[in-house]
């Protein structure tokens, strides 16, 4: 039996997977269909926290944010000590700054996993630094 390999995600798949509302759900969801994805690095709990900040009546509540996630995201990919500590070295020297170090954090946590998230715009340097292939 084939098992699908786990594709590491950030909040920019995991916020239009989940709400039904967002002007990406179709197009993300129908991407994740038969795809095993797990969030990566901080993305758990950025997807939390955008879940429970969202306006109007796209908020939910800190009790119901929770099951979605664990429901479709089972496995979290965390950084481990010693990588947290290197992230900022190793970043530095992909020329990974701003805003784009939150990608490199997952894709730090994601290594030796697909990686799927923004950065894949135009991220070379996280793929370099993740060690992982494009996942489209």
């Amino acid at each position: 039996m084939n098992v699908a390999p786990r594709i590491a995600v950030d909040t920019s798949i995991a916020i239009p997977l989940l709400v039904a509302s967002h002007a990406a759900h179709r197009r993300v969801r129908d991407w994740a269909r038969g795809r095993r994805l797990s969030l990566s690095g901080h993305a758990s709990v950025e997807t939390y926290a955008v879940l429970t900040r969202l306006p109007g009546d796209a908020r939910v509540s800190a009790e119901d944010a929770v099951a979605p996630i664990d429901d479709r995201f089972p496995e979290v990919l965390a950084l481990s000590a010693d990588s947290a500590i290197t992230a900022p070295r190793r970043l530095a020297g992909l020329g990974i700054a701003g805003g784009a170090v939150y990608d490199g954090l997952v894709a730090l946590a994601g290594r030796r996993r697909f990686f799927a998230g923004r950065f894949f715009a135009g991220g070379e340097p996280a793929r370099d630094l993740a060690g992982v292939g494009r996942c489209s």
